[in-house]
């Protein structure tokens, strides 16, 4: 089960703007009925362009999550906003996984819907394409048999946020498979980890599990950016 004692939420912010500060505030109020730590992961300035930042940003955070006595990890952008009942909804998630999961994506845009942007259908299956011959659980609550290629193909970016909840057990296979995709063929952090999905990868289906909320504007004021683990918030 996902809880407090075995769980962090690991994201990357601006310090000191006001569009990372809101998003801050609604991670940080989100889950603080939950209990779950939340690290934030604070920008540095350097000559990099957004496609090397937002990969950099997701090696940091693996990186980062390799070091810690933790069995679960949600690795998302500062703009992802969870669903009212978020735990209960992702537990009963997880229940349904294989026991050699390696990551659950909580709410890709293609599912959710970025381009409608229906508040009323939040939490709701509402994709932006034709996904019936997509194999999904009995259940309907998540994807499966994640074909890369078919992905690849049909644009399916797992970003929009990123939010990525990774299993401890395979995080080094994570972030080997994705280091190794980036290096052998540059792209955003979003396809990339769409290249690398694999048959212990899913994806949410209905729930899904929260959207992105983009307080207002872009993360990024201009480009060259990294990142430095700055700590714990709760």
């Amino acid at each position: 089960m996902i809880n407090n004692n075995n769980t962090v939420i690991i994201t990357t912010t601006i310090p000191n703007e006001p569009i990372p500060e809101k998003r801050r505030n609604n991670l940080i109020n989100n889950f603080s009925k939950y209990n779950i730590p939340i690290v934030f992961n604070d920008y540095v300035r350097k000559n990099k362009s957004i496609q090397e930042i937002s990969c950099e940003m997701i090696v940091n955070s693996l990186e980062l999550y390799k070091k810690m006595d933790i069995e679960h990890a949600i690795i998302c952008d500062d703009d992802f906003f969870p669903i009212d009942n978020f735990l209960d909804e992702l537990n009963k998630t997880i229940e349904l996984l294989p026991e050699n999961w390696r990551s659950l994506h909580l709410c890709p845009a293609y599912l959710w819907g970025r381009i409608h942007r229906d508040k009323e259908k939040i939490g709701k299956l509402n994709a932006e394409y034709n996904m019936d011959d997509i194999p999904f659980h009995s259940s309907g609550r998540f994807y499966l048999d994640c074909d890369s290629d078919l992905y690849y193909e049909k644009k399916f970016w797992l970003g929009g946020p990123v939010c990525i909840l990774v299993n401890k057990k395979n995080v080094d296979s994570v972030l080997n498979d994705f280091i190794k995709a980036n290096n052998e063929n540059p792209e955003n952090d979003d396809v990339i980890f769409t290249r690398i999905l694999n048959n212990n990868d899913f994806i949410c289906r209905e729930p899904m599990l929260g959207y992105e909320e983009e307080g207002g504007g872009t993360t990024f004021p201009g480009r060259g950016w990294t990142t430095v683990a700055t700590g714990y918030n709760y």
